[in-house]
């Protein structure tokens, strides 16, 4: 099996879990809740906001580690203007839905989250 580029992992079991070495995101593989259409979630959170989702019948690493080779640095931009420094806001509750906001200093853009947790059936 050959390396992933640029990231490291820091656990394997029950949770699979991965760190950038030059980002500082973390990518992980967990049990999603009971509730949830499938029973695994993988995801890639760059200062705590997810930039990458995806749900999994199994354990399946090998595809969450391919999904890692895709992103060797992620980072979180401003999709309004050039700036890479973007601020991570608040979450918003609505009934079981949770979404993350983050706030643009430069061009004042504020943006959700494309990422929607909550029940997924």
């Amino acid at each position: 099996m050959s390396r992933i580029t640029n990231w490291r992992r820091e656990s394997r079991s029950p949770t699979l879990a991965y760190r950038n070495t030059k980002t500082g995101a973390r990518a992980v593989l967990h049990r999603a809740p009971d509730s949830y259409r499938y029973k695994w979630r993988g995801a890639i959170l760059v200062d705590g906001y997810p930039v990458w989702s995806r749900g999994y019948e199994t354990k399946d690493a090998k595809s969450f580690r391919d999904e890692l080779r895709k992103r060797p640095a992620p980072e979180l931009s401003c999709p309004e203007c050039p700036n890479d420094h973007v601020l991570v806001g608040e979450k918003e509750a609505d009934g079981a839905k949770v979404q993350r906001w983050f706030d643009c200093h430069d061009c004042g853009c504020e943006t959700p989250s494309r990422i929607v947790y909550g029940a997924e059936r």
